[in-house]
């Protein structure tokens, strides 16, 4: 469906002939909480120069003014990571409610606002022994980028913390909602020279590792373990945490597969949203409630018929 002069497209909006089963539900969904919850036009997707309409996108007026967001705190912060150059997508980061990119500042944009309380947070999920939390960052790797991957590889969101020792730890984040993991393969020698002995893959998985299907869990791996390895590193703990949706069989299954790779999984996690929800449900405000009903509760739009 192209766009229209209509400034009063509502209702659930067009959806996608060509999604799967899950991002066909998500898609709606997201429609659904456009439509019913945030009482706003469709817009157009899924780039800047896009002209068909979709019901999980957002107008220019909507975006402008945050509602991707599930607080106007959370909104800043994406503003200020746009601000601050290449990593965040601004299209995609305002517009696309079907995006991970806007689901990560979601879940982790209230622990970025408020440090004194994160690390009860990042204890809960993670059961580290953190004691405070330094700092929280989105779309960011390390620096300079020629002594790690090299490659343009980030985090969704990076969490790093103090340990009751007074140590530094960290968590690289990498999180998905029904897109899948990246099939290109990336290999060679700035990616094997962190494949050392005492890495955390088993010593028969170096030729499975590249390839389509564990190549980016691969590589967010390898920048974590190059972060814990480098000579300058400041860090005795550290880890890459994959969160998923737990309807996304697919990438559920891509986790497993890619597990069965590790020989040592102290340095690897990954949980699905009902379960981060559930450990930190106890512990903070309304905004996760809010989370919970835009991401999870996807029974609210099972039954409403678009128009």
């Amino acid at each position: 469906m192209s766009a229209g002069h209509s400034n009063n497209r509502r209702g659930i909006g067009p959806q996608c002939g060509s999604d799967d089963v899950f991002s066909r539900r998500m898609r709606r969904h997201q429609s659904w909480y456009r439509d019913r919850v945030l009482c706003v036009p469709y817009g157009t997707g899924p780039w800047k120069r896009s002209r068909t309409c979709y019901g999980n996108m957002l107008t220019g007026e909507s975006a402008n003014t945050g509602l991707n967001f599930l607080t106007p705190g959370i909104f800043a912060l994406a503003k200020q990571r746009i601000a601050e150059g290449p990593g965040a997508e601004p299209f995609r980061l305002l517009r696309n409610m079907l995006s991970s990119q806007p689901m990560c500042f979601n879940l982790f944009g209230e622990l970025a606002l408020d440090l004194d309380n994160a690390a009860e947070l990042v204890q809960a999920l993670w059961r580290t022994s953190a004691i405070r939390v330094t700092c929280i960052r989105f779309d960011w790797a390390p620096a300079p980028a020629a002594e790690y991957l090299d490659d343009g590889t980030a985090f969704d969101a990076f969490i790093e913390y103090e340990t009751d020792e007074g140590r530094m730890g960290f968590t690289g984040i990498e999180t998905k909602l029904r897109e899948r993991f990246s099939p290109k393969e990336y290999d060679g020698k700035k990616y094997r020279r962190w494949m050392t002995k005492d890495a955390p893959w088993r010593t028969d998985a170096g030729g499975q590792v590249s390839r389509t299907s564990h190549n980016q869990l691969w590589r967010d791996h390898l920048l974590a373990w190059a972060m814990l390895r480098h000579p300058d590193s400041r860090y005795t703990e550290g880890r890459l945490t994959v969160v998923y949706h737990p309807g996304d069989r697919r990438g559920r299954n891509v986790i497993g597969g890619y597990r069965g790779l590790l020989r040592d999984e102290a340095t690897f996690s990954a949980f699905d949203l009902a379960t981060v929800v559930a450990a930190w449900k106890p512990l903070v405000g309304k905004w996760l409630s809010r989370f919970e009903q835009r991401y999870l509760t996807l029974e609210s739009s099972e039954n409403t018929e678009g128009r």
